[in-house]
Protein backbone atom coordinates (compact mmCIF):
# COMPACT_ATOMS: atom_id res chain seq x y z
CA UNK A 1 0.00 0.00 0.00
CA UNK A 2 1.28 3.55 -0.90
CA UNK A 3 0.91 6.49 1.56
CA UNK A 4 0.72 9.77 0.75
CA UNK A 5 3.61 11.71 3.10
CA UNK A 6 2.85 15.91 3.25
CA UNK A 7 6.18 17.20 4.43
CA UNK A 8 5.79 20.73 5.64
CA UNK A 9 8.60 23.73 6.67
CA UNK A 10 7.60 25.11 9.74
CA UNK A 11 9.10 28.56 11.81
CA UNK A 12 10.92 25.82 13.65
CA UNK A 13 11.88 22.64 11.32
CA UNK A 14 9.50 20.45 9.08
CA UNK A 15 6.14 18.73 10.07
CA UNK A 16 4.85 15.76 8.43
CA UNK A 17 1.89 13.72 8.65
CA UNK A 18 -0.08 10.78 6.38
CA UNK A 19 -3.79 12.18 5.77
CA UNK A 20 -5.03 8.23 5.43
CA UNK A 21 -3.65 7.28 8.91
CA UNK A 22 -5.07 10.06 10.90
CA UNK A 23 -2.84 10.90 13.96
CA UNK A 24 0.64 9.68 12.20
CA UNK A 25 2.45 12.62 12.32
CA UNK A 26 6.30 13.29 13.19
CA UNK A 27 8.29 16.94 13.43
CA UNK A 28 11.79 16.98 13.29
CA UNK A 29 14.59 19.64 12.36
CA UNK A 30 15.19 18.47 8.67
CA UNK A 31 13.51 17.05 5.97
CA UNK A 32 15.66 13.65 6.19
CA UNK A 33 14.85 13.45 9.63
CA UNK A 34 11.12 13.93 9.52
CA UNK A 35 10.84 10.96 6.47
CA UNK A 36 13.20 8.70 8.69
CA UNK A 37 10.27 9.75 11.84
CA UNK A 38 7.17 9.42 9.44
CA UNK A 39 8.82 6.09 8.37
CA UNK A 40 9.21 4.83 12.11
CA UNK A 41 5.55 6.20 12.81
CA UNK A 42 3.71 4.46 9.68
CA UNK A 43 5.06 1.11 11.15
CA UNK A 44 4.21 1.93 14.87
CA UNK A 45 0.81 3.23 14.40
CA UNK A 46 -0.22 0.62 11.98
CA UNK A 47 1.37 -2.24 14.53
CA UNK A 48 -0.76 -0.40 17.05
CA UNK A 49 -3.62 -0.98 15.20
CA UNK A 50 -3.28 -4.41 14.28
CA UNK A 51 -2.88 -5.09 18.15
CA UNK A 52 -5.59 -3.65 19.00
CA UNK A 53 -7.91 -5.35 16.10
CA UNK A 54 -8.53 -1.94 14.15
CA UNK A 55 -8.48 -2.58 10.59
CA UNK A 56 -5.93 -0.76 8.93
CA UNK A 57 -7.26 2.41 6.59
CA UNK A 58 -6.52 1.76 2.88
CA UNK A 59 -5.00 4.40 0.68
CA UNK A 60 -7.11 7.00 -0.68
CA UNK A 61 -5.81 10.13 -0.76
CA UNK A 62 -3.77 11.79 -3.82
CA UNK A 63 -1.41 14.63 -4.68
CA UNK A 64 -1.79 17.72 -7.24
CA UNK A 65 0.74 20.71 -8.36
CA UNK A 66 -1.18 23.14 -9.68
CA UNK A 67 0.45 25.52 -11.58
CA UNK A 68 -0.67 29.09 -11.38
CA UNK A 69 0.11 32.02 -13.57
CA UNK A 70 1.09 35.40 -12.51
CA UNK A 71 -2.71 36.38 -12.95
CA UNK A 72 -3.65 33.87 -9.96
CA UNK A 73 -5.49 31.82 -12.51
CA UNK A 74 -4.57 27.51 -12.31
CA UNK A 75 -3.23 27.17 -15.54
CA UNK A 76 -2.22 22.90 -15.05
CA UNK A 77 -2.92 20.42 -13.01
CA UNK A 78 -0.38 17.52 -12.57
CA UNK A 79 -0.70 14.53 -10.75
CA UNK A 80 1.72 13.25 -8.59
CA UNK A 81 2.00 9.30 -9.25
CA UNK A 82 4.30 6.87 -7.86
CA UNK A 83 6.18 5.08 -10.63
CA UNK A 84 7.08 1.47 -10.87
CA UNK A 85 9.28 -0.81 -12.40
CA UNK A 86 8.38 -3.65 -14.58
CA UNK A 87 9.25 -6.30 -12.18
CA UNK A 88 7.53 -4.94 -9.15
CA UNK A 89 4.36 -3.62 -11.16
CA UNK A 90 3.97 -7.08 -11.67
CA UNK A 91 4.13 -8.21 -8.61
CA UNK A 92 1.09 -5.68 -7.33
CA UNK A 93 -0.97 -7.06 -10.20
CA UNK A 94 0.05 -10.80 -9.36
CA UNK A 95 1.70 -11.59 -12.50
CA UNK A 96 4.50 -12.41 -14.37
CA UNK A 97 6.57 -9.31 -16.18
CA UNK A 98 6.19 -11.03 -19.61
CA UNK A 99 2.55 -10.56 -18.66
CA UNK A 100 2.71 -7.17 -18.23
CA UNK A 101 4.34 -6.67 -21.36
CA UNK A 102 1.41 -7.78 -23.39
CA UNK A 103 -1.20 -5.89 -20.83
CA UNK A 104 0.98 -2.73 -21.85
CA UNK A 105 0.63 -3.34 -25.50
CA UNK A 106 -2.97 -4.77 -25.48
CA UNK A 107 -4.58 -2.07 -22.57
CA UNK A 108 -2.35 0.69 -23.55
CA UNK A 109 -0.71 1.01 -20.48
CA UNK A 110 3.08 1.75 -19.17
CA UNK A 111 5.10 4.36 -20.78
CA UNK A 112 8.90 2.83 -22.62
CA UNK A 113 11.41 4.36 -21.35
CA UNK A 114 14.67 3.88 -22.85
CA UNK A 115 15.39 0.43 -22.54
CA UNK A 116 12.62 -0.82 -20.14
CA UNK A 117 9.23 0.03 -18.83
CA UNK A 118 7.40 2.25 -15.84
CA UNK A 119 3.77 1.84 -14.64
CA UNK A 120 1.41 3.55 -12.00
CA UNK A 121 -1.53 2.94 -10.23
CA UNK A 122 -3.76 4.27 -12.80
CA UNK A 123 -2.25 1.26 -15.20
CA UNK A 124 -3.74 -0.87 -12.56
CA UNK A 125 -7.57 0.64 -12.96
CA UNK A 126 -6.95 0.10 -16.36
CA UNK A 127 -6.42 -3.79 -17.09
CA UNK A 128 -9.62 -5.28 -17.17
CA UNK A 129 -10.54 -7.13 -14.09
CA UNK A 130 -10.65 -10.47 -15.95
CA UNK A 131 -7.68 -10.40 -17.58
Amino acid sequence: MDYLIIIEKTGTGYSAYAPDLPGCIATASTVVEARRLMREGIEFHIEGLRIEGYSVPLPSSEALFFTVADTGEVCRETVVETLYDIKTFAARMGVSPSTVRVYAHRYHIGHKMGRGWVFTERDIARVPSWA
